[in-house]
């Protein structure tokens, strides 16, 4: 049986639900954000879970386990607790996730989507191995110095949500670097000389391109994921430059990832690498048509081909 950990706001575990529903695979899906109505016991003898319609699934049945996103970021607020029991609360239920992606790991059941990737690679040791692959536009980190003078855009190293809006700080950002305050630890990167975002959602080997359908002049921005919204504007489908497809494969390979969704933009001075996100959403970029992304992900959750492992790739490669 599939284990998928999810919430109920994730609209990709829903479609894989669907789609195994279609396939005649057994799937649980457990949503994190309505645990209170599970019930959930972890022995010696390993563990079970009862869902709110009395269907059940213990550890010696789950044959492949798919981490999709069990977050309570953006989810609605479950009940009950004073404050500081909530954040205890959600502290144990994440810990708790991932010694389950653990456990499936140990036994070769987790698939495709690593929890920890992007832990493991980061922002900065991405964009490092880019370079090997793909034209990467400048970048530099730290804090205690003046950044020299010019436009450029400022991300945030982690991938966590912070505050208490869970996003309280810079996601990515257009600045004059001179005016950053050097007491704070700043990522910066040279706004790359393209003219059209592209996104490519990368499957077990498999790339599904996508560009904006229009130019960043024409939306008045420098990077798109200034608004922080995926569907704000129309995507279309992208056919990848010569051997690009290939560098992606081998960029994966090199990082030890199954999955993840890569961010360029193009224009007449070629593709620019962005970065690549672990666990990056793609729902709204999927052609409903026959759903090739969502069938991709599936196919490659129950092939024991595309097993996360441990020791695939480690610091000191990267």
């Amino acid at each position: 049986m599939l284990l998928l950990l999810s919430n109920s706001i994730d609209g990709t575990a829903d479609m894989i639900v669907s789609l195994c529903a279609e396939r005649g695979e057994p799937v649980f899906r457990f949503n994190i954000d309505l645990w209170t109505e599970y019930r959930f016991a972890w022995t010696a003898d390993g563990y079970a879970f009862n869902d709110p319609t009395g269907r059940a699934v213990t550890s010696d049945e789950v044959t492949a386990c798919l981490w999709r996103r069990p977050s309570l970021r953006d989810t609605p607020d479950w009940e009950g607790g004073s404050p500081e029991d909530r954040v205890a609360t959600e502290a144990e239920l994440h810990t708790l996730m991932r010694e389950i992606a653990d456990h499936a790991r140990a036994r070769g059941v987790l698939r495709l989507m690593e929890p920890t990737g992007a832990r493991r690679v980061g922002r900065l040791a991405q964009m490092r191995v880019a370079r090997e692959f793909f034209t990467v536009p400048d970048w530099a980190a730290g804090w205690g110095v003046r950044w020299p003078a010019g436009r450029r855009m400022v991300k945030r190293l982690t991938t966590e949500g912070v505050g208490e809006d869970r996003d309280h700080y810079i996601f990515v950002q257009s600045v004059d670097s001179e005016h950053l305050s050097p007491a704070w630890p700043w990522l910066l990167q040279e706004i790359a000389p393209g003219t059209r975002d592209a996104t490519v959602v990368y499957v077990a080997g498999r790339s599904f391109g996508f560009e904006m359908e229009r130019t960043r002049a024409e939306l008045g921005l420098e990077d798109w994921r200034i608004r922080n919204g995926t569907t704000s504007e129309p995507w279309r489908d992208w056919l990848l430059p010569d051997r690009l497809a290939d560098s992606i494969r081998a960029y994966m390979d090199r990082l030890g990832l199954h999955y993840g969704r890569l961010d360029f933009i193009t224009g007449d001075d070629g593709v620019f690498f962005l970065e690549v996100n672990t666990n990056g959403q793609f729902g709204w970029l999927d052609d409903p048509n026959g759903w090739p992304i969502h069938n991709a992900v599936l196919d490659a959750t129950l092939d024991p081909a595309f097993s996360i492992r441990g020791g695939e790739v480690t610091r000191e490669t990267l």
